[in-house]
């Protein structure tokens, strides 16, 4: 029977195991070639963070539901067994017994608050406010997520571009290795010419490598960033970026910043907390007044004390002498009488409930002479909070100012940058061309040539660098400008 349940808990948990693959390889496309909207859409699934601040959400709802709740009466029940035996009292009778008793007593209860100081009505308006400050928490974990996705992606492109430019690079060496060999079997170079071009092949292929690297941990970074189970197969979409237009901004930083405070979540949070504390600073006052309260009560019980009980039954009448009417002794007065006996029978556990039920209503009213200061520290507590929640809000918006100006500095001077590496581009491609003729030539020399080589492949290297550079800048610029973080 053991080796039965540990059987059964192994297949529990390789079932549970392999239902979470399946359901991960149905959120993988076609080909695990993924859109940069397909990669940020998954990470805000799978983002522990985002799914923190939902259930906090959840958190704050069930708060603001019950400060609303709280308006109502309360009702709750008690029910009590006891048992005692020797010397007692019988609950019921209130007469000394010496016996073993079993004795119940039930009773429902309910209060309601009638003023309070409105701590009730000032706790559901900042509950309220909590609620819509979790789901600009959650708004604002989304903008971040999909920044940084965005980010990562375009760094996968990067590296592929420069792999591209290395492959090419090899390519272009490996030409111009093959036709020296062969000048060389000619007696038409030195060997010195094949060995420096042996030597520039060498480094190339480097090149190659290191880019292949680049390209593996920048796509592990994005998978992780997802949260995605790491897939060599894992790639992403090509973007044609020589597409892209590369044009001076239109805005300026404080036409950007006016934008991004009138959206962002963290600023509009920032705002809200401030309400927020207003609320506290009226809550904490509310420990200033008097609390009224109304409450009611009702209660029943059984005594076994009380099992049995005499009812007073009419057996018939007799007659008595009451008295004289006249001086004479002898002369009596009489009256008839009825004549009763005490019948036992038995007193049920019911029927006592019934009539042993009591009822009870009142009212409650604490009013608050010296509590220590408490109320006076709370209130004053909460009033720092809130000028603490001022300069956070102030300091927010200072932070967001400078990123966005520094932001917008460095997209100038990659923008800046871009252009100057294109026409080093352009000039250092005609120098490479003269040289290559030059060289075929015989005009000059292999160092020459393999110099002007070298230097046109490292601007090379250097404006895809530039160019994504650039678009990271701009990427950034157009999040702070709520635009969609796409490549169209």
């Amino acid at each position: 029977m053991k080796a039965l349940k540990i059987l059964c808990i192994w297949a529990s948990v390789l079932l549970l195991f392999a239902t979470s693959h399946k359901l991960q390889a149905q959120d993988r496309p076609a080909g695990d070639v993924w859109s940069l909207q397909g990669c940020i859409d998954y990470a805000i699934k799978q983002n522990i963070t985002i799914q923190q601040s939902d259930l906090q959400i959840q958190v704050d709802e069930n708060n603001y539901l019950q400060s609303k709740i709280n308006r109502y009466p309360d009702l709750n029940g008690f029910a009590n067994q006891q048992f005692s035996s020797g010397r007692s009292i019988d609950p019921f009778s209130n007469q000394f017994v010496n016996r073993t008793i079993n004795s119940n007593n039930f009773s429902l209860s309910s209060s309601i608050t009638i003023f309070d100081g409105f701590r009730i009505s000032n706790t559901i308006k900042r509950n309220q406010i909590n609620v819509n400050l979790s789901r600009l928490s959650a708004e604002q974990a989304r903008y971040d997520v999909s920044l940084n996705i965005a980010l990562a992606y375009l760094n996968i492109l990067l590296n592929q571009e420069l792999l591209a430019v290395a492959q090419q690079n090899v390519i272009s060496t490996q030409t111009q290795l093959e036709r020296t060999q062969k000048l060389f079997d000619a007696g038409a170079v030195a060997e010195n010419n094949l060995i420096d071009l042996k030597a520039t092949l060498a480094n190339n292929e480097l090149a190659v490598v290191n880019a292949e690297n680049s390209i593996m941990i920048s796509s592990l970074n994005l998978q992780q960033l997802m949260n995605l189970e790491v897939s060599p197969n894992f790639q992403v979409e090509p973007v044609n970026v020589d597409a892209l237009e590369v044009t001076d901004f239109a805005e300026s930083s404080q036409q950007i910043y006016q934008t991004a405070e009138g959206f962002l979540p963290n600023i509009r949070q920032a705002e809200l907390a401030i309400e927020r504390d207003d609320y506290n600073i009226e809550i904490a006052k509310s420990g200033r007044y008097p609390t009224l309260s109304a409450n009611a009560s009702v209660f029943t019980g059984y005594s076994s004390a009380g099992a049995t009980r005499f009812t007073r039954v009419l057996t018939g009448s007799e007659t008595q002498e009451i008295g004289f009417l006249t001086g004479d002794p002898n002369v009596t007065v009489s009256s008839l009488f009825p004549v009763s006996s005490l019948v036992e029978s038995p007193y049920a556990f019911f029927p006592q409930l019934g009539d042993n039920i009591r009822q009870q209503v009142g009212f409650s009213l604490s009013i608050p002479i010296f509590n220590r200061w408490q109320v006076k520290n709370q209130i004053n507590n909460a009033g720092i909070g809130k000028k603490i929640t001022e300069l956070s809000a102030r300091n927010a918006r200072i932070q967001l100012r400078q990123t966005i100006e520094q932001a917008y500095v460095d997209a100038k001077s990659a923008l800046n940058t871009y252009r100057a590496r294109e026409r080093q581009v352009e000039a250092l491609t005609l120098t490479y061309d003269n040289t290559k003729i030059r060289y075929e030539a015989g005009a000059a020399n292999v160092v020459d040539f393999n110099l002007a080589k070298i230097t046109l492949d490292n601007a090379k290297s250097d404006l895809v660098r530039a160019k994504y550079d650039y678009l990271f800048r701009e990427k950034v610029l157009d999040f702070y400008q709520n635009k969609p973080l796409s490549f169209d």
